[in-house]
C-alpha cells in the first residue's frame, strides 16, 4: 500500500534512449529575443519603504507619479560622459540585484554600479550608490571628463560649498570627489567634474551616493566608503533570507528567472500595519490587488514560506467589507470568489484546518455577498445575468461595467472553494446548501453561455467575455477569467464545446508564442497571460504546449530577469502598460514551473506533466526540496547520467495526507508514452527500466 511508503525514497531507474526528445528542444531557448525596447528593474532591499528603480541606461529613478517627467519619474540621476552610449547591462547575479551598466565612448570604457545601502550592512542609513568605473581600453591616451545629472521634477539645488545636490523630495546627492563646477538647467543641475587623462588600461573611479535628507548616513563620502559599501551589499545579498533552493532546473536562464522572481516578490513587498503586504510592483502598482496578491502568496506557499504567506492572506482578510464582500476595485465581485479561493488553497497546502476553522466567519460572510449578488440579478428575470452577479467591471483589457463572465467564473470558483472547505473541516450542512447554491448557478451560467456563444471571423465558435455581445472587441480580450476558470478553478472539462472553442480561438491567436491582444494593449502582449493559458493547456493534457509558452513567457523578459505587464510585440512600437517588475508576473513563473512538474488532480498526484524535453540532457539534475502540495510537503530529483543514457529518479511523498494515486508522466521527454503509477511497498524503492523493443514501443520490467 502506499501509506507504507510514507517519510522513505522511491528509487526508480528510467533508462531513455541517446536522442529521446519528441519535442522541438531547439525552441527551448532563453535568450530575450521579446525583451521590451524599454526596461526598469528595482535595487531596493527586502520590504523596504524606498522603491528605487534603475532604468535601461543606468539611471537612478525616484518619486515615481503619473507626472513624472522621465517614463513616470519626477526625479532621476544618471552619471557618465558626454556623447557615452549604453552597450549593455546586466545583474551581478539573479540573487544579487546590483545592476551594471556598460557605456562606451571612444575608447573609454565605463562601468556603473547601482545598488542599495540600509542599517543591515555595518548600521549604514539607508541609501543607494552609484559606482563609476572610466578605464582606457585604447593604445593611447584618452581623455575622461565625467558628469553626474540631477533632475527633478520637484526642485535641485547644487551648492558648490559643501559639495551637495539637493532635491526638493528630500534627497540629497552626494560624490567622493569635488565637482569643478556645474550647470543649472530648466529642470535640474549637470555637475561637473575636473577632467582626467588616461594613459592606456589606467582608470579613473567616481561614486554618487543618494540618501534622504533624514537618513543616517556620515557626513562625507569616500571611495573607500563606496568599495566597502559595495562589497557590504553583494554579502548581504548572498546571505538575505529569501526562499531560494526549492526548485532547482538544469536550465540556468530559467533558473536566474525562477530566482529573481522570488527576489523581487520580497523587494516590492511592504510592512503595514504590522503586516507584510505582497505588492504587485514598485510603482504603477505599489498596493494590493486580491487577485495578484492572491497568486503571489499562493507562489510563496508552493516554495515552503507558508509562514509568510500566511501573514500576507491575513492582511488580505482584514480588507473583508461589512457586507462580507471583497472590492478593492469598484464592481470588481470577482474579488470575493478570489479570496475564497486562496483561503482554501492556502489551508489545504498547509494542511492546517485549525487555521480555516478560525477564519470560518469571514468565509460564511464572503458566500452570503455571493449569494446576496444572485439575489440582485434574479430580481429581473429576464436581464442576460439572471441567476448569476450584477454587471461588473471585467478588467483585463475591458474598461466599463456591463453583463459579462469574468465576475460570473471567479464567483463560481469562490462557491466550488468554500464548498471544498466547508466539506474538509466536517460543516455538512453548509456544504450542501452551497452546493445547491453552485449547482443552480452553474445551470444559469451554461444557459447563458449556450446563448452567447458566438464565431469569430474565421468561423471559431467561442464564448465572448460580455453577454450578448455584438462588439467588435476581439475574441481573446479579457479571457484570462475564463482561462482561471479552467485552472486553477477547474470548473469545466475539454469537452464542453465552449472550452474547446475558447482555446481554439486563442491558440489563432498567437505571436511569438504568446496571445496577442488578450489584455488593455489591442495589439500588445500581456506578458503573463501566457501563464494563465499555459496552466489551461496542461490542466487539458497539453503538457509539452505548456513547456513551450514557459519558455516563451521567459523570452519576454528583460535580461535584467524581469517582465512588464504588457508590451508590444517586436517592431510594433515601445507602448506599454503596468508595472515592472510586475509581481503577478513573477508569481505566474514560479507557479507554472512548479506545475508543469508537479500538479495535483484531485486526489492524485503528478509528476513532469509538463517536464521540457530541453532539460534531459547528459549531466542535467531536476530537484525540489521540500514543495508543498495540498498532500504535504514532497521532495525529489530526476539526475541524467553523464553519458545521456538513463536518468536517475528519487522521490519523498508526502506524509501528511495520502494520495489515491500517484503518476509519473513519460511523454515528450523520455522518449517514451503514457504514464507509470507509482505506488509500492516496502522496502520502499523499485528499479523501473524502460527498453526500446524491435517495434519502437516502449516496454517496463521490474
Amino acid at each position: 500500500m502506499l501509506r507504507n511508503i510514507i517519510a522513505v525514497a522511491l528509487f526508480l531507474c528510467i533508462l531513455v534512449a541517446a536522442n529521446p526528445l519528441s519535442a522541438d528542444v531547439e525552441s527551448q531557448v532563453v535568450d530575450f529575443r521579446y525583451a521590451p525596447s524599454w526596461w526598469q528593474t528595482t535595487i531596493c532591499l527586502p520590504d523596504d519603504s524606498l522603491k528605487t528603480i534603475v532604468g535601461k541606461e543606468g539611471a537612478l529613478l525616484y518619486d515615481f507619479s503619473d507626472k513624472g517627467a522621465y517614463r513616470g519619474f519626477e526625479t532621476i540621476v544618471e552619471a557618465g560622459l558626454d556623447g557615452s552610449v549604453c552597450v549593455g547591462q546586466s545583474l551581478i547575479s539573479s540573487r544579487i540585484p546590483i545592476v551594471r551598466t556598460k557605456k562606451q565612448l571612444g575608447s573609454v570604457d565605463i562601468e556603473e554600479d547601482a545598488f542599495s545601502v540600509g542599517s543591515q550592512m555595518k548600521g549604514y542609513g539607508r541609501c543607494d550608490i552609484l559606482v563609476v568605473h572610466f578605464r582606457n581600453s585604447g593604445n593611447e591616451d584618452a581623455n575622461c571628463a565625467p558628469f553626474v545629472t540631477v533632475k527633478s521634477g520637484v526642485g535641485v539645488i547644487a551648492n558648490k560649498d559643501d559639495q551637495k545636490v539637493s532635491v526638493g523630495s528630500g534627497f540629497i546627492v552626494d560624490f567622493t570627489e569635488s565637482f569643478e563646477n556645474f550647470e543649472q538647467t530648466d529642470d535640474g543641475v549637470i555637475i561637473r567634474f575636473p577632467s582626467v587623462t588616461l594613459a592606456p588600461g589606467e582608470h579613473h573611479l567616481l561614486a554618487v551616493r543618494i540618501a534622504g535628507k533624514s537618513s543616517n548616513v556620515p557626513a562625507h563620502f569616500t571611495m573607500v566608503d563606496a568599495q566597502m559599501l559595495r562589497a557590504e551589499a553583494e554579502n548581504y545579498w548572498k546571505k538575505a533570507d529569501i526562499p531560494y533552493g526549492a526548485i532547482q532546473v538544469p536550465d540556468a536562464r530559467i533558473q536566474a528567472l525562477l530566482d529573481s522572481s522570488i527576489r523581487n516578490i520580497y523587494q516590492a513587498r511592504e510592512i503595514k500595519d504590522g503586516l507584510p503586504v505582497f505588492q504587485v510592483g514598485p510603482t504603477i502598482y505599489r498596493g494590493l490587488w486580491a487577485i495578484d496578491g492572491s497568486f503571489i502568496i499562493e507562489a510563496v506557499s508552493l516554495i515552503g514560506r507558508q509562514k509568510d504567506a500566511r501573514l500576507g492572506i491575513t492582511y488580505l482578510l482584514r480588507r473583508q467589507n461589512e457586507e462580507g464582500g471583497f472590492s478593492l476595485l469598484p464592481m470588481h465581485w470577482k474579488e470575493t470568489g478570489v479570496v475564497l479561493w486562496a483561503v482554501d488553497r492556502h489551508a489545504r497546502l498547509t494542511g492546517d484546518k485549525a487555521w480555516l476553522k478560525s477564519v470560518w466567519p469571514r468565509i460564511e460572510k464572503a458566500v452570503a455577498f455571493i449569494m446576496n449578488l444572485r439575489k440582485e440579478t434574479l430580481e429581473v428575470p429576464n436581464a442576460p445575468n439572471a441567476g448569476l452577479v450584477p454587471s461588473g467591471f471585467s478588467d483585463g483589457g475591458l474598461g466599463g461595467s456591463y453583463p459579462e463572465y469574468t465576475n460570473v467564473y471567479w464567483s463560481l470558483i469562490g462557491l466550488k472553494s468554500a464548498i471544498s472547505s466547508a466539506r474538509w473541516i466536517g460543516k455538512k450542512e453548509k456544504a450542501d446548501e452551497w452546493q445547491k447554491e453552485f449547482d443552480s448557478m452553474m445551470q444559469c451560467f451554461k444557459k447563458a453561455a449556450e446563448r452567447d456563444m458566438r464565431l469569430d471571423s474565421s468561423g471559431k465558435s467561442y464564448l465572448p467575455i460580455r453577454m450578448k455581445d455584438d462588439s467588435d472587441v476581439a475574441a481573446q480580450r479579457g479571457q484570462y477569467a475564463f482561462l482561471h476558470a479552467v485552472f486553477p478553478g477547474r470548473l469545466f472539462s475539454g469537452r464542453e464545446p465552449f472550452v474547446t472553442g475558447n482555446m481554439a480561438i486563442l491558440e489563432a491567436s498567437e505571436k511569438e508564442g504568446l496571445v496577442i491582444g488578450t489584455g488593455w494593449l489591442p495589439d500588445g502582449l500581456w506578458n503573463y497571460f501566457g501563464s494563465f493559458y499555459a496552466h489551461a493547456l496542461l490542466w487539458l493534457g497539453k503538457g509539452q504546449k505548456s513547456a513551450d509558452l514557459l519558455y516563451a513567457f521567459a523570452n519576454h523578459a528583460s535580461p535584467l530577469y524581469c517582465w512588464r505587464e504588457e508590451q508590444m510585440p517586436l517592431g510594433g512600437g515601445d507602448q506599454t502598460v503596468g508595472d515592472m517588475p510586475h509581481n503577478w508576473a513573477s508569481a505566474e513563473f514560479i507557479r507554472l514551473v512548479r506545475h508543469l512538474l508537479v500538479i495535483e488532480r484531485g486526489s492524485e498526484l503528478h509528476l513532469f506533466e509538463g517536464l521540457p524535453a530541453g532539460w534531459i540532457k547528459p549531466g542535467a539534475v531536476i530537484k525540489l526540496q521540500k514543495i508543498a502540495t495540498d498532500f504535504g510537503p514532497i521532495s525529489m530529483s530526476l539526475a541524467v547520467a553523464s553519458d545521456g543514457s538513463h536518468a536517475i529518479f528519487r522521490f519523498t511523498p508526502p506524509e501528511r495526507t495520502r494520495p489515491s494515486k500517484i503518476v509519473l508522466h513519460l511523454d515528450g521527454w523520455s522518449g517514451s508514452s503514457g504514464t507509470r503509477s507509482l505506488s509500492v511497498t516496502a522496502p520502499a524503492w523499485r528499479l523501473i527500466k524502460l527498453s526500446r523493443p524491435a517495434g519502437g514501443s516502449r516496454t517496463s520490467a521490474r
